[in-house]
């Protein structure tokens, strides 16, 4: 976790909203021109990958935010910013999974998962229970090593997933989780959302309406004019080509919410419940 610094030393900081942002190169869009005009945003920034900020929301340490959307589907206590998601409509490119053998012979086989993404464990756990009927053993792994240890599969998320790409893709076979979603059910697939507490919208209703415009506005400018800068900061953090991180921004992410978007995420909790994948202590 990390907890930016503030924007005016004279601010009341127990004032400002507090606000998760998610720390992977999919929310740069998002991020980058948002922190060039922190100064305009009443908030406090922290950063984290969507497990700590789940923590920190289900904790009361975080008002609103970025969120794996299984976080949100299990909570009864948040409201959605309009406008904005971490989304695909078809492959991702950031969401995949990676086998040793046909997902039809995967029952009760060792799969690695990231501890850091609910949304795209559970959809994994869906696409193969709904297409295959199996259920492999889950592993927790942080960087798992399909080369050199006993696991069958594994799925790797975010910034880890852009830079294994290319070598597993030539050893194992492959599943863009956002095509497999795609192809399955014609829908986007929604893998974040922006929400905030239900209690603390109420409690500040025109500050909710402000930080929802300026963090539409940071996406429209991440996207546009702010979008070379995007990329430049994601090759520093990742050994990728301009050419590779600008279809990353441009044709696989998705940052819009639209009603197609709803029905997805709707669909994807009907099938989280229908497979008991919801828990009673959301984290």
């Amino acid at each position: 976790m990390q907890t930016l610094p503030n924007v005016k030393e004279d601010r009341d900081t127990k004032a400002l909203a507090r606000l998760g942002q998610i720390n992977f190169i999919n929310s740069l869009p998002v991020v980058v021109p948002m922190l060039r005009h922190c100064d305009e945003i009443q908030a406090r920034i922290i950063l984290g990958t969507p497990s700590e900020l789940n923590s920190q929301y289900a904790h009361n340490k975080l008002d609103l935010g970025a969120m794996s959307s299984f976080f949100y589907l299990q909570s009864s206590d948040m409201q959605l910013l309009p406008d904005l998601s971490i989304s695909s409509i078809g492959a991702v490119g950031s969401v995949l999974f990676f086998s040793k053998k046909n997902p039809k012979e995967l029952g009760n086989c060792r799969v690695a998962v990231p501890m850091s993404s609910a949304t795209s464990i559970n959809l994994l756990r869906v696409l193969l229970l709904e297409q295959f009927g199996v259920e492999p053993i889950l592993v927790n792994a942080a960087a798992p090593d399909l080369d050199r240890s006993n696991l069958d599969g594994a799925l790797v998320i975010g910034d880890r997933a852009l830079l294994v790409d290319p070598d597993w893709t030539g050893k194992f076979q492959r599943w863009d989780m956002g095509a497999w979603w795609f192809e399955n059910y014609h829908l986007p697939m929604t893998f974040g959302v922006w929400a905030a507490k239900t209690k603390w919208v109420e409690t500040n209703p025109e500050l909710f309406a402000e930080i929802s415009s300026a963090l539409v506005r940071a996406r429209q400018e991440g996207l546009s004019t702010e979008l070379d800068q995007v990329i430049a900061q994601s090759m520093e953090r990742l050994p990728l080509s301009r050419e590779r991180l600008h279809k990353y921004f441009t044709e696989e992410l998705n940052f819009e919410f639209s009603q197609a978007h709803r029905k997805g995420l709707e669909l994807y909790r009907d099938l989280c419940r229908k497979h008991k994948l919801f828990t009673s202590n959301p984290s």
